[in-house]
Formats: structure tokens, C-alpha cells, sequence
């Protein structure tokens, strides 16, 4: 019966080939795969040999683990394959012979504010001086979006006494042909 080997710590640089004549000359080997990046087409650093028998696989495992290839000792282990974990790691002990990865829900993350929202101010509450007038169209353009829309309270940041000024100012500016009804 076959078996199936994982190599890690391998040399990016080394071939299918290579490997392949390294791993004949313990054991007879069926097959070997090399780990390659998708987009890159570069090796990650571990391949898969399938050898011919459970014997030639523990063979293989004792002449090389731990041998320098390429100025890099590799390390020689048997495929646990997708389902079974590590040992040592978390649920291994507890998962039965046999059974796939045992399923632990984490705790839930508390939710965390990623960017810290600015608040927008109302720059005539600020400045007292500051009158809305529908003849001033470089401030009422601020209040407008790209397509000739009144912006929304949450994206002005006014009140919404000064908000239902500026779109009163906006509207009248607009019907005498001082602002464009839109900008496409």
C-alpha cells in the first residue's frame, strides 16, 4: 500500500527532479509533488511523495529528515492529510481516532471601531458672522455633490435649522440660474 510523505522546509529553488532522485535513492517513489504559488508559479517551501510501500516510507523518513538540501535541513513527516490536526495543537487530544477536525466556536470579538468617525461641525454655528445667502455660490457649491444633489445632514454636519437654510438658499440660487440644477 502507498504512502504518502510531507517534505517542509524545502529550498525554493529545487525541481521536481531533484527531489524525485533524492527521495529514489532511500526508496522506490510513486509520485512527487512540489507546493507551487498559483499567481507566482513559485515553490512555498513543502512538497508532497507518495511512496511505493509503508516500508519505504519510514525509510525514507529516517535517511532524510533532518538532511541539508540546498543549505536547508528538510523536515520528513507522514501526510495526516485535511482532516486530522497537528499534534499538540488544539482539539487533537480530544478529537477521536478517526474523526475529521472537531469544530470549537470562538468567543465573539467585541465590536471595535476600526476609524474614528470625525464629527462634522456646523461651520455657521462656529462662526456667528457667517450668514447663508442663496448670491453666495462658492459656499453653497460645498453643500452640493458632484451630480448637482443637496448633500444630507450626515455628510454636512449642520444643524438642521441651517440645513433647511442652505437647501432653501440652494434651490433659490438654482431657479435664478446662479447654480446648475445638475452637474451632468
Amino acid at each position: 500500500m502507498r504512502k504518502k510523505l510531507f517534505i517542509s522546509n524545502l529550498d525554493f529553488e529545487i525541481t521536481t527532479d531533484e527531489l524525485r532522485d533524492l527521495f529514489a535513492a532511500a526508496a522506490p517513489t510513486f509520485s512527487v509533488v512540489i507546493a507551487t504559488d498559483r499567481e507566482t508559479k513559485r515553490s512555498k517551501g513543502f512538497a508532497f511523495v507518495e511512496m511505493e510501500s509503508e516500508d519505504a516510507a519510514k525509510t525514507a523518513i529516517q535517511a532524510l529528515n533532518g538532511k541539508v538540501v540546498n543549505g536547508r535541513p528538510i523536515k520528513v513527516v507522514e501526510d495526516r492529510g485535511k482532516g486530522t490536526p497537528a499534534p499538540g495543537a488544539p482539539g487533537a487530544a480530544s478529537a477521536p481516532e478517526g474523526e475529521g477536525r472537531r469544530y470549537e466556536p470562538l468567543p465573539p470579538i467585541q465590536r471595535m471601531q476600526l476609524f474614528k468617525r470625525r464629527r462634522k461641525l456646523d461651520p455657521f454655528l462656529e462662526d456667528p458672522k457667517a450668514v447663508i445667502d442663496y448670491r453666495d455660490v462658492t459656499m453653497l457649491s460645498r453643500f452640493l455633490s458632484e451630480r448637482g444633489r443637496i448633500l444630507s445632514r450626515r455628510l454636512t454636519g449642520l444643524s438642521a435649522y441651517n440645513q433647511r437654510k442652505v437647501s432653501k438658499a440652494i434651490k433659490r440660487a438654482q431657479n435664478l440660474g446662479l447654480l446648475p440644477f445638475s452637474a451632468v
